[in-house]
Formats: structure tokens, sequence, C-alpha cells
């Protein structure tokens, strides 16, 4: 794996970006189609939004109503702690992605990782404590959906970093040299940018629903994708090899078909266990 600098990125024009879209491979082709038909079929099922939102997200979230946030009484897809670990990395990658993180690999300071431990350790604490009071036993406080909201976009932004250092660990031939996260301003504007996020979902506006829905769609798709993009990458023994991202668009697409598979086998035997067994699962 090569370390190289950064560099003066060359001036493009739109005549040129057209002219590199077209240029794309079949295989970035079928990635963009694949993506672009799951969002027509998403919008063109004939059921209400919030519906198609919260059977897409079932296999991933109980749901549970006293659990969740609504936006104008409508409950979100997931419950309180997932709406703020899946828009906490959505929100942590988007940041990172937009400063320039596509291929850094260098781990930030030592007291920025153990914030983002202590990140996870907060949130497991916050779940144990609840799943104690699910289950009747003695707990240490009561259960509150803005600690289940805040603990969870805490583990949202631990998650970010760690999911696009795998990714980038994992995928390019070469990285840049810049830290993941830059010294604690950028990490402070991570945690803005995050609260503000966790503010939208708390606010109970009606008219935010519908993109506060996609966006948590989104970063669990995103996050899906990582995972068994990565996974498939190692299995394969391709490790570090692309030098861009259509080099793995092949990849990506059967990433992409084999994460919809998972959270809709996931939904289902949810959707079964809750109907015909009467077992909600917790999580």
């Amino acid at each position: 794996m090569q370390l190289t600098g950064e560099g003066m990125a060359p001036r493009t024009t739109p005549r040129d970006r057209a002219r590199r879209l077209a240029a794309l491979p079949p295989a970035a082709w079928l990635f963009l189609g694949l993506l672009a038909t799951s969002i027509a079929v998403l919008v063109a099922a004939p059921w209400p939004a919030e519906l198609k939102f919260r059977a897409v997200l079932h296999g991933l979230c109980a749901q549970r109503p006293s659990h969740s946030f609504a936006l104008g009484g409508t409950d979100l897809p997931f419950d309180a702690r997932m709406a703020g670990i899946y828009g906490g990395a959505l929100t942590t990658a988007f940041f990172l992605l937009a400063r320039g993180r596509w291929r850094a690999i260098r781990l930030p300071s030592r007291g920025i990782l153990a914030t983002l431990v202590l990140f996870v350790a907060l949130m497991g604490a916050d779940g144990v404590n609840s799943t104690l009071q699910d289950f009747g036993l003695p707990y240490a406080y009561e259960p509150q959906n803005w600690l289940r909201l805040g603990t969870g976009l805490l583990m949202g932004v631990s998650l970010g970093v760690m999911l696009l250092y795998l990714l980038n660990a994992t995928l390019w031939a070469w990285v840049a040299p810049p830290q993941l996260v830059a010294g604690w301003g950028e990490f402070a504007a991570i945690l803005t940018l995050v609260g503000g996020f966790g503010l939208l979902v708390g606010s109970g506006w009606g008219w935010l629903y519908l993109p506060v829905a996609t966006a948590l769609t989104a970063g669990a798709v995103g996050v899906v994708l990582t995972l068994a993009l990565t996974l498939l990458i190692l299995l394969y023994g391709r490790e570090n090899r692309a030098r861009r991202a259509t080099d793995v668009a092949g990849f990506a697409s059967v990433a992409l078909l084999l994460g919809y598979a998972v959270m809709a086998l996931i939904a289902v035997g949810r959707w079964y266990l809750e109907t015909t067994l009467g077992i909600v699962l917790p999580l």
C-alpha cells in the first residue's frame, strides 16, 4: 500500500465530468442502476411512506413506539437508539468524506480514539440499563428516549469513523497522509453536526419526516453495504488493489444485493416471530 500526498486536484469542466461519466465501465453502471432501481421501487410501491420505511428497516430494529421519536405524529422507522446510531454514522461519514478523507487510514490521536471507545461504552451501558428494565430486573436509572438517542448518536460517530477506516484500509492501493479525524477542532465539528441531526429527530416537526426517514434508510444501507463490501474484498483476497472507485464496482453491486437480502431475511424472520409466536426481539 503506497502513501502519497493529496496535491492539487486538476480543475474539471462540465464537459470533462460528462466524458468521465460516459466512460464508466459496465460494472459501475450496474451499481448505479441497482441504486436507481432500489429508489424507484421504494417510491413506486403503493403504500404510505411510513409503512415502506418501516418494512425496509424492520430487520434492523424492533421499532417500538414507546422507544421512538415521532415527527408530525408519525413514528420514525428506527427507535431512538438506532436512529442515533445510523444517523450519527451517516453524518460522520459525510463530513469526513467532504473533508477529503477518501483514502485516509491514519488513526486519530490517542485522546480522540479513547473518546470514541468511551462513546461505545456509554451506549452499551445505557442499552444494558434499558434491557434490565425491560426484563423487570433492578436497573440504575429510568431509561429515557433522549438518552437512547444521545448515546446512539455518540455510538454513530464511533461507527462512522470505524467504517470509513475499514473501507479505506481494505480497498485502496494507495492512501493519503492526513489523519482520519484531524484534531479536536474537527472532532468538535463532527459532534456539532451530529447533535444538530439529533435535534431534528427530536423536534417533532412533521415536514422533517420524509428527509429524516430517508437519511436513516440511507445510513442503514450504507452501513450494511460497507460491511458486506469489505467482507467480500477480504474473502476474495482483493484488498489494497483498487486505484479508483470503479475498480470495486462489481464487488459493490454484489455487496448491495447481499445487504438487501440479509435485511429482507431478518425482517421476514422478525415478522414471523412477532406475528406467529408472539416474540418481540429487543433490538
